[in-house]
């Protein structure tokens, strides 16, 4: 008997054995698990990177130092799946461990996450965690519904702001809590690999030809600034760090310059890293099929909480210690080309070999021998087709599913559009019942040409990209963008009228957009018809009834015609929806001085000054007041430094004009004067109140 047991034994060990040589067994973890002191934990998301860009996953040319060694001394993942290849409903989906069609965030600019979806953050505030995020572009703004559960949400951010620079403010903060006794959860969100691609020395140098692979290896240096901290405030070794890619690039495959459109793997397969020290294994390399919606279920895990509420994702540590398989299948979509072009939606669905697109053309990958999807091999295996694609509507329950849209404001719009998001304003195209809707793959070409005429609009090109909006459109009239670019182009010009049947033809594909209204009513302000603007702001506010733009323009045309209470209330309504908007308060403080109370003007000016201290909007507002209290020396001053910033606020030149004829100065003032009467772009009110007041 104690022979048999002893052998029993001596097998039991040897099976043991051979399974730890394989890296099977999950020793660590099972100690793990039992151990209970919650890591403080990191999470990195690197915007745009694909996986095979770093020197961890095999690309020699990468200068990826940080980033290897940390998949040296933890878990690689080689085939993690992002849910979308957009930055917002990529990163919504790693927060929520949930997939688009189930938290509703299908797009940039104009969805935001709804605040009853608990996130990796609201889980971990709740059990006591300190939180804190550093995002570094303003598609991941507040506004968007990602800053709840965080302590401090650090997105102070006009478009985008460098890695280090965000790390640097990571740093900071982890400085001053230094002393906390409570762990840590951080989010740090870098952009540099985003295009263009343009990074600083010496990296622009060593990647002259690679400029993309330049921005991701000064990625890889902002992170180390920040482990190297975590290390001298001797907090790394309690540290659980997670790298993701949001998305990846394609860098020309498939003839997609950038993301955005497609679902291949260019753009989906992103790196994926765990690493914490003495905790987990060192040089693990998962090749199965893993999801990005997998990595907040895994965080929670290894902290020892429960999962997130309605998640899809699941923890990976079983897999990682081999106790469990992998996920049957990755899901992966694009909802822009419907939203933004009025083209067909793109959705795909991938196992461990094979990968199916739906599509007008549907598409088949046996991603085993054709990693690039270069061969479509739908019409040859039509069975496999069809069961992929029952397996995409069982996955998604044959719905589109959850659309978390909002209205989009003119300076969210904006913003955007100069961080290169082409796309339209408002809540998307609306195709018509049962329209075949073209296939993106077709439409490529089309999109990168709207793309360069973003840049166009952007760059004030304003000819090249009423030309190329033209062209799309006379091939594709249903292109909303397109729409969309060339009406903008024409307002730019200062072809108002044109630009008004350009936004109303808009509107007859996208009939949600509040901002189209809103432009149309800023074009019947420039031409002189306060009452066709006011009525059409009517429209803005109907479809948004918390437009702060629509409120705004409201207030400004109210006080034009003397009806300063209206104009007030209007003023406070948008300044109540959006409390940081510097250009509202000086209308407010402006209309206020109007009506002689000057008190409530400067409290509004003071305001203003503590959220932008050098806007020239401050300091015309200033001017104003100043005037209004008999001091007209020092009014002149604030309109010249106004002007210095802003050579083309032909309303501030009037006040000048006005201040400088009030302490003498008449040739000044009438220099001033003549200027916005020859000058080509001065608005038609202006000039008549400069000409008056020459004669």
């Amino acid at each position: 008997m104690l022979v048999r047991s002893l052998r029993r034994l001596r097998y039991a060990v040897l099976a043991i054995a051979a399974l730890a040589a394989a890296g099977v067994v999950g020793v660590r973890w099972s100690v793990l698990r039992r151990a209970h002191t919650p890591p403080n934990i990191l999470l990195v998301t690197l915007d745009t990177t694909r996986a095979d860009h770093l020197g961890a996953y095999g690309y020699r040319a990468a200068q990826t130092p940080r980033l290897d060694r940390l998949a040296a001394e933890g878990v690689l993942f080689e085939r993690a799946v992002a849910a979308a290849p957009i930055t917002l409903p990529a990163h919504v989906s790693l927060l929520t461990g949930s997939y688009p069609f189930i938290h509703g965030v299908r797009n940039n600019g104009n969805f935001s996450l709804n605040e009853t979806i608990p996130t990796l953050a609201t889980a971990l505030r709740d059990r006591g965690y300190r939180t804190a995020a550093f995002v570094s572009a303003f598609v991941l703004d507040r506004r968007y519904g990602l800053a709840r559960g965080f302590d401090e949400y650090d997105d102070h951010v006009q478009l985008e702001r460098r890695g280090d620079r965000t790390a640097g403010a990571a740093r900071d903060w982890l400085d001053a809590h230094a002393r906390d006794t409570a762990p840590f959860f951080v989010w740090l969100h870098l952009y540099d690999a985003h295009d263009p691609y343009d990074p600083p020395s010496p990296f622009r140098e060593a990647f002259s030809e690679h400029p993309y692979d330049g921005e991701i290896a000064f990625t890889d240096r902002a992170l180390g600034s920040l482990l190297d901290r975590l290390d001298q405030l001797g907090r790394l070794p309690a540290t659980l760090i997670a790298v993701v890619g949001d998305h990846g690039e394609s860098l020309g495959e498939h003839g997609e310059d950038t993301h955005a459109v497609f679902v291949y793997e260019s753009t989906l397969r992103v790196p994926m890293i765990l690493a914490w020290p003495g905790q987990l294994p060192a040089g693990r390399r998962v090749p199965a099929l893993v999801r990005s919606i997998d990595l907040a279920p895994t965080l929670l895990d290894l902290a020892g909480q429960p999962p997130l509420r309605g998640a899809q994702g699941r923890t990976l540590m079983p897999i990682v210690a081999g106790k469990a398989a992998a996920p049957v299948s990755a899901y992966g979509e694009s909802y822009f080309p419907l939203l933004y072009m009025n083209w067909a939606p793109l959705r795909s669905i991938q196992d461990e070999r094979w990968k199916f697109v739906d599509a007008p053309e549907p598409e088949l990958y046996d991603l085993a021998h054709d990693a690039a999807e270069q061969t479509n091999l739908a019409a040859r295996e039509p069975a496999r087709t069809e069961a992929l694609r029952r397996a995409l509507e069982t996955e998604t329950g044959g719905q589109p599913g959850a659309m978390s849209d909002r209205t989009i404001d003119r300076e969210t719009a904006a913003k955007l559009a100069a961080l290169g998001y082409v796309g339209a304003s408002g809540g998307g195209v609306t195709p018509a019942p049962g329209a075949a809707l073209p296939d993106p793959k077709r439409m490529i070409g089309v999109f990168n040409r709207l793309r360069k005429a973003n840049t166009a609009v952007q760059k004030g090109r304003f000819g090249e990209a009423a030309a190329i909006a033209r062209d799309v459109l006379s091939g594709e009239p249903t292109n909303a963008f397109a729409a969309l670019v060339l009406a903008n182009a024409q307002m730019e010009i200062g072809r108002y009228r044109d630009a008004i049947a350009g936004y109303r033809a808009y509107l007859d594909l996208v009939p949600a957009s509040a901002e189209a209204h809103h432009r149309i009513a800023i074009c019947y302000a420039r031409l002189g018809q306060p009452e066709r603007a006011l009525t059409e702001e009517e429209a803005t506010l109907a479809i948004d009834p918390r437009s702060s733009d629509a409120r705004g323009l409201r207030g400004g045309l109210l006080a034009a015609r003397g009806l300063t209470d209206d104009a007030i209330r209007e003023l406070r309504a948008a300044i109540a929806i959006d409390a940081a908007n510097v250009p509202f308060r000086v209308a407010l403080a402006r209309v206020l001085v109007t009506a002689r109370r000057l008190d409530e003007a400067e409290a509004e000016l003071q305001r203003a000054r503590q959220l932008q201290p050098e806007s020239p909007d401050v300091y015309a507002g200033v001017g104003g007041l100043l005037m209004a209290r008999n001091r007209p020396e020092g009014a002149v001053a604030e309109f010249v430094r106004a002007l210095e910033v802003r050579p083309d606020a032909d309303d501030v030149r009037l006040d000048l004009a006005g201040a400088l004829q009030r302490i003498g100065r008449v040739a000044d003032a009438r220099a001033e004067y003549e200027k916005l009467v020859n000058g080509r772009d001065t608005p038609t009110a202006i000039r008549k109140a400069a000409r008056a007041r020459l004669q």
